[in-house]
């Protein structure tokens, strides 16, 4: 679930947007073969696609989908690599992968359709299309817009991702819960990445036709624009060929794992999507919002949809201005107006991306995360386009994120408190825990160790001192993004157990 910032890596905790390094190198297989037809442009040359096929093997990333669109057109489609590592089966244009927070501009584009319709307006106020939205200040339950939703400046300061990670709840549960978050900030007044308010936002589209956020994508954008390989959902994926599988670092090395169903997600970033089917997309945006000569969505609306609508930061590091549109990012490169967005789910990380007044544009699939390849790549390939002065963006990325990693490394060995015994006996620490915004969990004793459940998840508590235990994820894909998340107990002043503490997130004992 989590959207990518540029060279900022966010955290989706449903698993979009995981900030971790790299595990051991693994060799990899070579770069598949082209597989597009048109004549390959003049400015994707050999050396472009050794430096993409050299990039891949030193992220150590399995598998990479690259697909170029330029003036209405699929000018380049190739895969590198293989859907999973260890076996032959290569990647190639219509390989599916998950997209994650790519999903985003889908919503926007949806609702767009029905602000062409009148059924909705940018401005209007959530609350009166969908009445069980509330937040915990009345004020903003009467006040927060659809633009608000999609612009990500609510003052909803998003948690940690329980609210859907391991918690069992659909969609219409955390719509509900979503007044028990207290932790807000100035309504309008910053950029703060919400997964929440989007998947409060694909919900206005049931509330306003009685069709689901799937049925209406599937049927108004996909269907219309051929993407025939392109799912809301993980389920229809176990019948199909030619599926990346997902992969990420697991103590030290790369493994492969099963996608985790993340439907309650939805609008926020649970699309699976080919590269090829994803170029259908970037068409009809590059068209504003025609496709195939046919006006999908009123170029007034797609106007809106680019545009920045909230500052993320006054400059971005390869240009001046950052924002964020509607569903969209929005900043410039070399004097050149970029509309993209990226996501990460569970091993997966992509990037939509689009460069409008060239009438480029360029998405990157890969299955792995964490990785800044995604980026890296397409870097690589504005600067091919552009022509003149070529960054080495794959090596850029890297030696920031390596550093980034000796830093963290070396925070965590300054911070590493010595071990001492639990404060209590094992059992102490067992019982029911609850919180109103993110639902229950167990803990019990099996076998001489702490165990932790919750609907969808469960992990064994590793004690690190005092009232402290690491919850090892028993999931690979939960491990991979969140490693092994400190759990701490809080104490009453008459001894007993009174609360739990995961990360920043408070349980109370149930009695």
């Amino acid at each position: 679930m989590v959207s990518m910032l540029r060279k900022t890596t966010l955290t989706w905790s449903a698993g979009l947007l995981a900030l971790a390094v790299p595990g051991a190198m693994t060799a990899l297989p070579a770069a598949a073969q082209t597989d597009n037809k048109p004549a390959t442009p003049t400015f994707v040359t050999a050396g472009l696609e050794a430096a993409i096929e050299k990039a891949r093997v030193e992220w150590g990333v399995p598998g990479v989908a690259v697909v170029i669109v330029k003036d209405d057109k699929i000018i380049y489609a190739k895969g590198f690599g293989v859907r999973e590592l260890g076996k032959p089966a290569q990647v190639d244009a219509d390989t599916i992968f998950a997209i994650g927070s790519s999903s985003k501009a889908f919503t926007a584009a949806a609702l767009a359709m029905l602000v062409d319709e009148k059924k909705v307006a940018w401005d209007g106020i959530v609350h009166d299309y969908m009445p069980v939205f509330e937040l915990s200040d009345p004020y903003l339950t009467n006040h927060v817009t659809i633009r608000d939703l999609l612009a990500h400046r609510t003052g909803y300061v998003s948690g940690s991702g329980w609210l859907w990670t391991g918690s069992g709840f659909d969609r219409n549960e955390i719509l509900r819960r979503l007044r028990f978050q207290t932790n807000m900030s100035g309504f309008r007044d910053r950029f703060l990445y919400a997964n929440e308010m989007f998947i409060a936002a694909g919900e206005v589209i049931p509330a306003v036709t009685g069709t689901s956020w799937d049925d209406f994508t599937a049927k108004r954008i996909f269907a219309p624009l051929g993407m025939t390989r392109s799912y809301t959902s993980v389920v229809p994926l176990a019948g199909l060929q030619n599926v990346a599988t997902p992969h990420g670092v697991v103590d030290g090395k790369l493994v492969a794992f099963p996608y985790r169903n993340v439907d309650n997600v939805g609008s926020a970033g649970s699309i699976n999507a080919s590269a090829r089917d994803l170029a259908q997309w970037v068409r009809m945006q590059l068209g504003e919002g025609k496709y195939e000569g046919k006006q999908l969505i009123s170029k007034a609306s797609v106007d809106v949809m680019h545009a920045g609508q909230m500052v993320q930061r006054a400059r971005n590091a390869d240009g001046q201005f950052n924002e964020y549109g509607l569903g969209w990012m929005v900043h410039d490169y070399r004097g050149r107006k970029l509309v993209e967005h990226g996501g990460a789910v569970d091993g997966m990380r992509a990037g939509v991306a689009m460069m409008p007044e060239e009438n480029l544009g360029v998405v990157v699939l890969t299955n792995r995360l964490p990785t800044q390849l995604v980026t890296a790549i397409q870097m690589q390939i504005y600067d091919a386009y552009l022509g003149g002065p070529a960054t080495d963006w794959s090596a850029k990325y890297k030696a920031e994120e390596d550093k980034a990693k000796a830093a963290q490394e070396a925070r965590r060995a300054a911070q590493a408190a010595p071990k001492s015994p639990a404060t209590l006996p094992l059992a102490s620490y067992t019982g029911n825990y609850n919180s109103k915004l993110y639902g229950p969990i167990k803990v019990a004793l099996e076998n001489g160790a702490l165990t932790l459940a919750r609907p969808t998840a469960s992990a064994v508590l590793n004690h690190d001192r005092a009232n402290l235990f690491k919850a090892r994820w028993r999931s690979a894909s939960l491990l991979s993004v969140f490693g092994e998340t400190q759990i701490g107990f809080t104490i009453g002043a008459d001894g007993a157990v009174t609360g739990l503490q995961m990360g920043s997130d408070a349980f109370e004992r149930e009695k």
